[in-house]
């Protein structure tokens, strides 16, 4: 079932990709904040890159390499139009194909929630620390299931419940047509300090956002956990 679901997510980001690249063409404002964690010179690695809008967040940085890693074609086919001299490659997080200690910071924004098992995000975490350099950053964001618009779509079953944790969020064309669906976890901030613990990497500061700043377990929007590895 967890091969199935990650082949579902595939198949729907390459289905959806021209109409969710259309929706991510800013950078969120919670995102804004992690951009101090990049310097100058600096080799970047954005995991679960998508059409490459994260990128933006390094443009004015000088020196700096930037690899956008993807398991959607279809995505990486707009990132590298969108910005056809930046490196985009097709890959899974739970092998990435880099040498040991080749970056100086990893983001992996509103990806880690669509590995299906805890196997999966054992290994992509690991897989992170590897390529990472010792003392470096690791940045993730998650969706915050639990807040109380998400619990009321869950209610409603736009979010469809299919074991504990475990969502099907389906993709709406503007016609309200049903294009896809994808799977997301619903972590806890405990679940994911557990998982962090498991992989010897240390959680540094962990907290809900809500409209760019700070907020709570009620409030819509993302975890964001800032690791750095040993």
């Amino acid at each position: 079932m967890s091969k199935d679901l990650v082949q579902l997510n595939k198949d729907t980001y390459n289905k959806i990709a021209r109409l969710f690249a259309e929706t991510r063409k800013f950078i969120w404002d919670d995102l804004k904040p992690l951009k101090k964690y990049t310097k100058d010179g600096f080799k970047v690695l954005d995991l679960g890159c998508g059409s490459g809008r994260l990128y933006h967040l390094f443009q004015d940085f000088q020196g700096l390499e930037y690899i956008g890693l993807d398991q959607s074609e279809e995505q990486i086919k707009i990132a590298k139009e969108k910005f056809p001299n930046i490196d985009f490659r097709i890959g899974e997080m739970t092998t990435l194909p880099f040498k040991d200690n080749e970056f100086d910071v990893v983001y992996c924004i509103a990806t880690f929630h669509h590995l299906p098992d805890e196997k999966s995000r054992i290994k992509s975490l690991q897989e992170m620390r590897r390529v990472v350099k010792s003392g470096s950053y690791i940045l993730m964001t998650n969706w915050n299931m639990y807040s109380k618009s998400a619990q009321k779509l869950i209610e409603k079953g736009k979010f469809k419940e299919i074991s504990a944790g475990d969502y099907l969020v389906t993709w709406r064309n503007s016609q309200r047509e049903i294009l896809g669906e994808r799977y997301y976890h619903g972590f806890s901030l405990e679940e994911l300090a557990n998982l962090f613990k498991k992989t010897g990497l240390q959680l540094v500061d962990q907290y809900y956002t809500t409209k760019g700043g700070n907020g709570t377990k009620d409030d819509p929007g993302n975890i964001v956990s800032i690791i750095i590895a040993p």
